[in-house]
């Protein structure tokens, strides 16, 4: 006997439940979780080549930290990323209806377990929390099936009524989700890291607001940077809740942040190899040492510091990755094209004359050694060193160096911290 009108429609409800899972978790994570999408992707690492696979068999959880590696590559597009998402919360939820299917219940059973999934992963820095969710739910349905229980049978109403449970319950995790201040939080910081790596001042700007920055001032740094890197600290710096020199961030903690924010700095300012050096840091808090994000700056950097060497081994380390492979050709085409404007003496063999210079725990003496040894060194270092000195209270160097640096510009034209200082208004 054929299935009834409502048996039919029951069934489509059931059938449309994961894909509405997937649409819901796509839509959410790719508005909510964007830069933390990118940000993983710039920390993972997945090479075909036989070192990468040795290492990651010789470690704990080999199989799940090679599909969650071989994942975390695809989020540098966020919505694949969000969509990769989607799909293992979606299967999770089949697998553990599959797990349940003996009860008249499975699909509540199935939306609770999923819409924990999609929770967990949210709040998990590597899609490795949902691949291992989804390896022991897998293996958990396979062993049901070998059980001697049958598939209990939804009949009427039942199945349309648990399909609006489930998305009810996705519904409520979005809003959950939505409203997350630890997750917001992270997400900013990665949006500030993010939009600052690739030189995006305006938007760093609009994220680190004076307001943003009041509440937390851990994000004052990266405002302070892009003021730097625009021309405007000392114009606009006093906008912000500064401290003293330590609002710089010029000296900071030994972990992936510091090292991120003062391989930004060295950049902006005109040093290129300590960039190089803390960007080459930067791998240690990660579990294979480096990642796809920071093989591509190192390459940029090294190609913009004529050190075409070591752009052309990061390439080739990079090209063995298959989202990659572009991004290498064309940075080794820009090693060629780079060669052949320079003499060939000052290709493999060029060393910077600033390639010695010591960096310490002291901004001012970097910034000193910097302007005067680099001859990349930037306007740029120049205003930070005297916003070092003004802040520090140096007012003898300050403005000594105020009158070589400016020259014969009118104190009415100085940036508004510089007049402040000059006119002894601070």
């Amino acid at each position: 006997m054929g299935k009834t009108r409502k048996e039919i429609v029951a069934s489509a409800v059931r059938a449309a439940v994961p894909p509405a899972i997937v649409a819901i978790v796509w839509y959410v994570t790719l508005h909510i979780l964007r830069y933390t999408l990118l940000m993983q992707e710039q920390k993972g690492l997945f090479l075909m080549t036989t070192d990468y696979f040795r290492e990651v068999f010789s470690g704990s959880w080999p199989v799940t930290t090679l599909i969650s590696d071989f994942l975390v590559q695809f989020y540098s597009k966020p919505s694949l990323g969000a969509l990769l998402t989607g799909l293992i919360v979606a299967k999770v939820y089949l697998m553990v209806c599959t797990i349940f299917r003996f009860t008249s219940f499975r699909q509540i059973v199935g939306g609770i377990g999923a819409a924990l999934t999609w929770i967990a992963i949210a709040h998990a820095n590597t899609p490795h929390t949902g691949v291992v969710i989804l390896m022991y739910s897998f293996l958990a349905a396979m062993i049901s099936l070998c059980l001697p229980y049958r598939k209990f049978s939804v009949k009427g109403n039942s199945g349309i009524w648990q399909a609006a449970i489930v998305l009810t319950l996705f519904i409520g995790s979005a809003a959950l989700l939505i409203n997350d201040k630890e997750l917001n939080r992270k997400e900013k910081w990665y949006a500030v890291e993010y939009t600052a790596r690739v030189h995006d001042w305006d938007l760093v700007l609009a994220i680190a607001t004076p307001e943003l920055c009041r509440k937390d001032q851990s994000f004052v740094p990266y405002a302070l940077l892009a003021l730097n890197a625009k021309g405007m600290l000392a114009e606009k710096m006093f906008d912000y809740p500064i401290t003293g020199p330590e609002s710089l961030g010029d000296i900071g903690e030994m972990n992936w942040s510091g090292y991120s924010l003062r391989s930004q700095i060295h950049e902006v300012i005109g040093c290129p190899n300590e960039a190089i050096h803390l960007t080459c840091q930067m791998g240690m808090a990660l579990p294979h040492g480096t990642g796809l994000g920071l093989l591509r700056q190192l390459i940029r950097l090294e190609i913009e510091s004529g050190q075409y060497s070591l752009a052309r081994k990061h390439a080739a380390i990079l090209s063995r990755n298959p989202m990659n492979r572009k991004y290498s050709e064309s940075a080794l085409k820009m090693v060629e094209k780079a060669e052949k404007t320079v003499d060939s003496s000052h290709t493999d063999s060029y060393t910077p004359s600033y390639s010695d210079l010591m960096i310490s725990n002291n901004a001012i003496y970097n910034l000193s050694g910097i302007i005067s040894h680099c001859p990349s060194a930037t306007d740029a270092a120049r205003e930070r060193l005297l916003c070092h000195l003004l802040l520090s209270g140096d007012m003898t160097s300050f403005n000594a160096l105020l009158k070589e640096y400016s020259g014969n510009i009118p104190v009415n034209r100085l940036p508004k911290a510089f007049r402040a200082a000059a006119s002894g208004q601070l």
